[in-house]
């Protein structure tokens, strides 16, 4: 409107103007003209504010429309996205009454089994019943008939014997009364007779009666067998029917959203989900509550928050009263410092328990448990003149790399070597060197064991210990064959005095994968990082005696650096490890930042082919060093230098390599054939001592100088 107004203004402005100028001055038609346009200025702009307005009033409707229009739409697509989620559920609801209905059906079947088999039992158990009585009735009414029976029939038999003969004895008593003395007689034997018959009858009796008791016994033992295999068979029957019992309630309970037994979650080596799971067996053993751990979580300041599902039938409120009035006694059980709180979740049928494992480990605690890193490697330069084996241990992501790189950069700072770095697992996705490598495949690194074998060979014949070797076997568990572990051994044992040097990295965090025993660690010095450090504790015998406090100490360290590492990238991690050197007290350490940790090119080499070159020996040689004569160079027939031939084997540069460089090697046996005085660069007039390992230490600077701090004044 504003816009408007000044366009009206400006015009009415216009007008006056012209109107003026056509009055005063210009011709009649002129003025005419002007007088014609002054009145049709106005009529145009109220014609231009209506049509401005009405397309004002036209715009502003449309975009309320639109706006509705707009909101409709997102709704509609609201309860369309609504209408997928609920048929989506809708169908996996049919999906599980469906397989519920089934298993109701199978339930049903086997309870109508189980029917038919207990009314079958019965059915047996009453036959056997029945024909236990009539086999005792019978037996019964045998003992009583057979004996009478027995009797009445000796004594018919008698009876019919005594009076057949009477008549006739009657007779021949009266015909013969003279031959009484005869007749008496033979009546005597026939009386003896008879009582020899009745002896024998009565032992017959008795030998049948013994036969039927024998029987008698014979049987009963027989019932008493089937009885007793009848009792068996029924308690199994019983046992079986007890075991369905429990089986069909279990089922019965899932349905009902029950649990029967607690359920755990799949944690691997989390410390938060193995602790959930502990308590879940705790609980279940101690009050008879199954749990379904659903997640742990490691929350700030070392608590430790764990939710669990509990049954449908079970009362939430019970279960948190209770679980908090015990919550001392399971906090002891299951090995914490305390269980912070219990309580039911606001959104879901859950409870969460807050615990703290160990109080608040504090960050002067986490100082005092670690070694300064540069003191440690001071340590191991030491060590490596004696265990000039490195192995470092630990699981995919424990920082093996990142170790073996600073200990790297360690050499390079205060060795001049020659480095090969061997990778059977090159361009994989666990690939982070980002270092030239001489082996890119299994098969080279074992054809590289060969040659390093070759080369502690070599160089125990020509007696030449220089340059310094460090090879670094990555894989080793799975390059190295069980039946060659004593044959590495042994070159463990003998690269001592020979100016080579192994790294060994182990990806599965048990000693034994290749064959080796925790004996044979006495040979190395061992950097176990994060987990394998609890496995060392756990199984090497030099540190069983503080096996107890180390394990402790790895706790705090492990909940200190998780809490650390909580927010960080992955390249910016920091990782703690356990560092044991045979002889010496283990002690904690902790890596630099992966990003932080540089090898110095300027003294070392880390090289692309096995073979030490020329130019390359030249360089770990220093600065300082002769230049091979160049007749050890071959020459083609073109004058140029052939590419192999710039390889020297361990007795041509014997022959023709110069005198050493004044300056030592650090940790070597060179000695200076030069009447040059070795000098600090920034105290030129301070008097340099030189310690047992070679090295310069400066009092101006109170610290020991590395190669490119010194210099060589003639």
């Amino acid at each position: 409107m504003k816009n408007h107004t000044k366009v009206l203004a400006g015009l009415g402005f216009g007008a006056v103007a012209t109107l003026a100028l056509a009055t005063g001055i210009l011709k009649p038609t002129v003025k005419l003209t002007a007088l014609a346009t002054l009145i049709s200025v106005p009529v145009i702009g109220i014609a231009n504010e209506v049509i401005q307005s009405r397309a004002d009033k036209k715009v502003k409707g449309l975009e309320d429309k639109l706006g509705i229009a707009q909101q409709d739409s997102r709704k509609l697509a609201s309860a369309t996205a609504d209408n997928e989620r609920l048929s989506q559920h809708l169908a996996s609801l049919k999906t599980e009454l469906s397989q519920l209905q089934s298993a109701v059906v199978t339930l049903k079947n086997e309870n109508h089994t189980l029917q038919e088999t207990n009314k079958l039992i019965y059915r047996l158990s009453e036959e056997l019943k029945s024909e236990n009585q009539e086999l005792s009735e019978q037996i019964a009414h045998y003992e009583e008939t057979y004996s009478s029976e027995l009797e009445t029939e000796v004594q018919e038999r008698v009876e019919e014997y005594i009076s057949g003969d009477r008549a006739k004895l009657d007779a021949k008593y009266r015909s013969t009364i003279k031959e009484g003395q005869a007749i008496h007689a033979e009546a005597v034997a026939i009386a003896k007779a008879y009582e020899q018959w009745a002896t024998q009858v009565a032992e017959r009796h008795s030998d049948r009666r013994d036969y039927i008791l024998g029987l008698t016994k014979e049987f009963n033992h027989h019932i008493e067998g089937a009885e007793e295999t009848w009792k068996t068979e029924r308690g199994h029957l019983i046992t079986q029917i007890e075991i369905l019992t429990e089986k069909v309630a279990r089922l019965q309970q899932r349905l009902a959203g029950d649990y029967t037994e607690p359920l755990f979650l799949d944690c691997r080596f989390a410390i938060p989900g193995q602790i959930a799971n502990e308590l879940a067996k705790i609980i279940w053993k101690g009050f008879s509550i199954p749990l379904a751990a659903k997640g742990a979580q490691q929350r700030s300041e070392g608590l430790i928050e764990i939710g669990y599902a509990y049954s449908q039938s079970q009362a939430p409120g019970e279960l948190v009263e209770l679980l908090n009035r015990h919550s001392n006694s399971l906090a002891k059980e299951l090995g914490v410092h305390k269980i912070t709180s219990v309580r039911e979740h606001d959104l879901t049928p859950s409870i969460i328990v807050g615990l703290r494992r160990e109080p608040e480990v504090k960050e002067d605690t986490v100082k005092r448990l670690l070694t300064p890193i540069d003191k440690l490697a001071t340590q191991v330069l030491r060590g490596m003149a004696q265990k000039p084996t490195l192995r470092v241990m630990g699981s995919t992501g424990a920082g093996k790399g990142i170790c073996v790189k600073y200990l790297l950069s360690i050499m390079s700072e205060y060795m001049e070597c020659y480095i090969r770095l061997h990778d059977p697992q090159h361009g994989s996705s666990e690939d982070h060197w980002d270092i030239p490598k001489v082996s890119k495949s299994g098969a080279e690194t074992k054809k590289a064991l060969s040659k390093i074998s070759q080369q502690l060979r070599d160089r125990e014949v020509t007696k030449i210990n220089q340059p310094i070797t460090v090879d670094i076997l990555d894989e080793i568990d799975t390059q190295l064959e069980k039946s060659d572990k004593e044959q590495f051994l042994d070159l463990i044992s003998r690269i001592r005095h020979l100016g080579m040097k192994l790294i060994l990295i182990g990806q599965n965090p048990k000693v034994n994968r290749a064959g080796f025993q925790w004996s044979d660690m006495g040979q190395m010095i061992a950097f176990y990082q994060k987990e394998s450090a609890l496995d060392a504790i756990k199984n090497y015998p030099a540190l069983k005696l503080k096996e107890d406090i180390l394990t402790k100490q790895y706790y705090q360290l492990s909940e200190a650096y998780e809490l650390k590492n909580k927010d960080l990238d992955t390249h910016k991690q920091y990782y703690f490890g356990l560092c044991v050197i045979p002889g010496k007290t283990p002690v904690w350490y902790e890596l630099p930042v992966a990003d932080s940790i540089a090898i110095n090119d300027k003294m070392t080499v880390i090289g692309e082919t096995f073979e030490v070159t020329v130019s390359n020996q030249e360089f770990v040689e220093g600065q300082n060093s002769a230049k091979i004569e160049p007749s050890v160079m071959a020459v083609d027939e073109k004058g140029t230098e052939s590419a192999e031939a710039e390889t020297l084997t361990q007795k041509r540069f014997a022959a023709n390599s110069a005198k050493p460089s004044v300056i030592p090697h650090v940790g070597g046996s060179a000695k200076s054939r030069h009447t040059a005085k070795t000098i600090c660069k920034k105290h030129p007039s301070v008097e340099l001592r030189q310690r047992k390992d070679g090295r310069y230490y400066c009092p101006g600077c109170k610290k020991k100088l590395r190669k490119d701090e010194l210099t060589v004044e003639v």
